[in-house]
């Protein structure tokens, strides 16, 4: 027998168009949806070769954390980024449980996937890669993001979004990068805004 909460947890996600579906057909809101919808994204300054670069990086990233790529042999044009994560990893020393996973939350109905999900320095964590070109570009809806991975994230583990270390690792082409965790309690209070604005 197939209880409400069965199939409140079913969902289907379809990785080329990015979308969530629920077992009754309905297309829920994700997260980088939603901060558009708030207002927090502005897709004119997504490039062409920004998606290209942070989707090869992503790619490269998750290779090696499965331990499907050697640092020594990458040939790709993206193999400096790919140098800056593999050192920022020796620092960090993470422990990931879920490496791009696809989730919905139970109750808000929304979807994501976060980067990376599990410890950092013994901490549950939850870290977002971001690739840059150049500088160090900070933007106001990175700790958003993360705050609402925490929500959702809190949605299928017993620790409370609030519990969760929220991190940014920001990589550039020179090899360097830089974590930036978000501690902002005040995030947290934007991501239950943003959902009920999205979710109701």
């Amino acid at each position: 027998m197939t209880t409400a909460s069965d199939r409140r947890a079913q969902f289907a996600f379809d990785a080329e168009r990015h979308t969530y579906t629920d077992a009754d057909g309905r297309v829920l809101p994700s997260i980088t949806q939603m901060l558009e919808t708030a207002g927090y994204i502005d897709d004119r300054w997504f490039t062409e070769e920004s998606s290209e670069r942070g989707t090869a990086v992503h790619d490269l990233c998750e290779d090696y954390d499965r331990g499907l790529g050697d640092v020594a042999t990458c040939a790709s044009r993206y193999r400096p980024w790919l140098l800056a994560y593999a050192a920022a990893m020796d620092l960090l020393r993470p422990q990931w449980d879920e490496i791009e996973a696809p989730a919905v939350h139970p109750t808000w109905r929304f979807g994501g996937r976060p980067d990376r999900v599990g410890r950092i320095f013994g901490a549950c964590a939850i870290l977002d890669i971001k690739t840059l070109d150049k500088g160090w570009r900070l933007d106001k809806a990175t700790p958003l993001q993360t705050a609402l991975q925490a929500v959702l994230v809190s949605g299928h583990h017993p620790l409370p979004a609030p519990a969760w270390k929220r991190y940014a690792l920001y990589l550039r082409p020179n090899g360097k990068f830089r974590p930036y965790e978000h501690t902002n309690r005040s995030d947290l209070d934007r991501a239950y805004e943003i959902i009920r604005q999205c979710c109701a």
